[in-house]
């Protein structure tokens, strides 16, 4: 086990990762065999009624963990029962940010478009409004993988999430 793993494991092992456990606002799925440095983790999302595609109650993302906590975690979201990329018809639909950070036009869909995720922060780093215009969401070594989970979950939660 290295470094990262053992981050990892000390995180989510900590008080404010299991109340959201125990909350059923996210956890580890268990039911696929996951090689280091890519575990997936479910967070829930509230019910959308009257959408033509009923809404799932969870959205499963797969990590990549690679140097963690030094650096940030990217996520994709992800399908369990394929053990593949989600299809993009699958994703969070919204408005706001939710059609932002959830936009399928962004990176071949191998992450989030959000400043808590790794490859679309490394893509604006040069771009100082950025950094700017997200005051606590970018990354930091000292964060944990809650913050991600959180400020995923905050986006499905909102007004802007209209389900699938």
């Amino acid at each position: 086990m290295n470094l990262s793993e053992e981050c990892f494991l000390e995180h989510v092992a900590q008080a404010d990762f299991q109340d959201g456990v125990v909350r059923d606002w996210w956890g580890i799925f268990t039911s696929l065999e996951i090689c280091w440095p890519n575990p997936v983790i479910w967070i829930a999302a509230p019910p959308r009624p009257g959408r033509p595609v009923p809404s799932p109650d969870r959205f499963y993302l797969r990590f990549d963990l690679q140097n963690y906590p030094s650096k940030g975690p990217t996520a994709m979201l992800w399908d369990t029962e394929k053990n593949a990329k989600l299809d993009p018809s699958r994703w969070p639909k919204g408005s706001g940010d939710v059609e932002k950070v959830f936009r399928i036009v962004w990176a071949g869909i191998d992450c989030l478009y959000a400043p808590w995720d790794r490859v679309a922060e490394e893509q604006h780093k040069a771009d100082a409004c950025w950094a700017a215009k997200f005051p606590g969401k970018i990354w930091k070594p000292t964060y944990t993988i809650v913050h991600y989970l959180r400020l995923t979950r905050e986006l499905l939660h909102s007004e802007e999430y209209h389900g699938i």
